[in-house]
């Protein structure tokens, strides 16, 4: 619990006893039973699980399910977190693995809804307010969707809330265990999601670090070494087996959709003709490894075990984009994409200004066959899709579409980072925690953003439902503010120690 600094009122004594962990099991029982009564209600209806196992990410199911380990190690096209899980999946639910799966989303979207308001009561919201705003954000037509989409984007925003509470908590009680527990949930997401790169963690020391001040940076280190061994492992294996020292060996690929592919097509064609691009720039990144089979003197090479050899995943015949041919080739893209970011740089920031309108786009039209029987969303659509049309007829026509109310942004969150410096300077301990706590979504939603714009191209929408959580915490932050400036033009305990009165607590 915060300790409570000289001064502090009987008011503010009792605020705090109603935080002891007795109520806060009832507040989260009772927004527990909520969410599941209202998911009951809407599987009810009809929504359903798209159980989708033919991601350009997944490895063949059969061979997940049968020889998990070996080809988790194996693949390259992205972290081992989604294998993992789809192994474990096939493995412990058979026959029943999709509703394995609906369980296991339901319990992260219970997690991340449960993060929202214990976030938002982390950062003094009433009871009341807390519940309406999380149990709002577990409505939207994006969190119902994703819910019901056998893909990492709820756990990931699950796990990135998780990570703000961790923050906070170490923040406040500077100790090793509490250090640990927030930096093993970062290696978690950087094996689940490529996004969420080794600089991303370096960074996410560097926060700890400087919260830390003054004098629990070695704590912080000793916190983040075993999860950050577990990553680098990671790293290591992959620059071990194949050469790339990543998470992933696609990261020229996504390089290339805001780069090469934005290409005029005979633009393109001309650039290879010329020799100025390789001969992969006039092939698809979405074609399977048969269109490179013209390039290449056969699809076999017995360095390779027979998985990363086959032009397709047997148990449900879709591409694989494991074939070793894509360790060749991907490294080739970099090298163009490099090319064209040196000769058209006005052009790639034409594509980094739409990848940002298109980044506050509705996050349930974010597939490429969107408005098709072929959208991931289209069954979900059948069910909620006259709420969905309402929610971003509201949320994404006002003041401009696709954008919406999140044209506003900047307003919230450049008033967030004012806020952020201002909590630095209080009195209270546990001002300074909440600052730190804001000064945490702010850096990722910064990161995120920058790292969906500037290096891929598509599904920018839902890319921003990672951070999702912490837009709207922004957001509810600023407007409580707001209709407090009404009332109360100073809180004292965003004043300095130097021009404050008794802090309360």
């Amino acid at each position: 619990m915060w300790p409570l600094p000289p001064g502090a009122t009987v008011g503010a004594r009792m605020r705090v006893s109603r935080a002891w962990p007795g109520g806060q099991l009832g507040e989260h029982a009772a927004l527990s039973a909520l969410f599941l009564l209202g998911r009951i209600l809407i599987d009810l209806a009809g929504l359903k699980l798209n159980f989708i196992l033919d991601w350009m990410a997944l490895a063949d199911p059969e061979d997940l399910r049968t020889h998990l380990l070996r080809t988790v190690y194996y693949a390259h096209a992205s972290p081992p977190g989604m294998n993992l899980f789809t192994g474990w999946l096939l493995k412990l639910g058979g026959a029943h693995a999709a509703a394995l799966a609906h369980a296991v989303l339901l319990a992260a979207g219970l997690v991340l809804v449960n993060a929202v308001f214990r976030l938002l009561r982390l950062l003094e919201f009433g009871r009341g307010a807390a519940l309406a705003i999380a149990t709002a954000f577990s409505l939207a037509p994006a969190a119902l969707y994703f819910e019901h989409l056998y893909l990492y984007t709820v756990p990931t925003a699950a796990l990135l809330a998780l990570s703000a509470m961790l923050f906070h908590r170490a923040v406040v009680r500077r100790s090793f265990s509490s250090w640990f527990a927030f930096f093993l949930v970062c290696a978690a997401i950087g094996w689940l999601r490529s996004t969420f790169h080794l600089v991303w963690f370096a960074g996410m020391v560097g926060l700890a670090c400087w919260y830390a001040r003054p004098g629990g940076w070695r704590t912080v280190l000793a916190g983040a070494t075993a999860p950050a061994v577990l990553l680098l492992a990671l790293y290591f294996k992959n620059l071990l087996v194949f050469g790339v020292f990543g998470a992933t060996s696609y990261g020229p690929v996504n390089l290339t959709q805001v780069t090469v592919r934005r290409m005029p097509p005979a633009d393109r064609a001309a650039w290879v003709r010329e020799g100025r691009l390789s001969p992969y720039a006039a092939i698809d990144v979405f074609s399977g490894p048969e269109a490179y089979l013209p390039l290449f003197n056969s699809p076999q090479n017995p360095a390779w075990p027979p998985m990363l050899n086959q032009l397709e995943r047997p148990s449900i015949h879709q591409p694989n984009f494991n074939h070793w041919f894509y360790l060749d080739v991907n490294p080739q893209r970099a090298r163009d994409a490099t090319t064209y970011l040196r000769t058209r740089p006005a052009e790639y920031a034409q594509s980094v200004l739409f990848n940002l309108a298109a980044f506050f786009s509705p996050s349930t039209q974010w597939h490429p066959w969107d408005g098709t029987p072929r959208s991931p969303h289209a069954q979900h659509r059948q069910v909620l899709g006259r709420y969905e049309a309402v929610w971003n007829a509201i949320v994404h026509r006002l003041p401009f579409a696709p954008v919406g109310l999140y044209a506003l942004l900047p307003l919230p969150l450049a008033w967030a980072v004012g806020h952020v410096r201002r909590l630095g300077r209080a009195a209270s301990p546990a001002a300074r925690a909440r600052g730190a706590l804001v000064a945490c979504c702010l850096v990722q939603i910064g990161y995120v953003v920058a790292a969906s714009v500037l290096l891929t191209y598509l599904e920018m929408a839902r890319y921003r439902f990672m951070v999702e959580a912490m837009l709207w915490l922004i957001v509810a932050l600023a407007v409580r503010r707001r209709l407090r400036w009404k009332t109360s033009p100073a809180d004292p305990v965003e004043t300095s120690p130097s021009h404050a009165p008794a802090a309360r607590g």
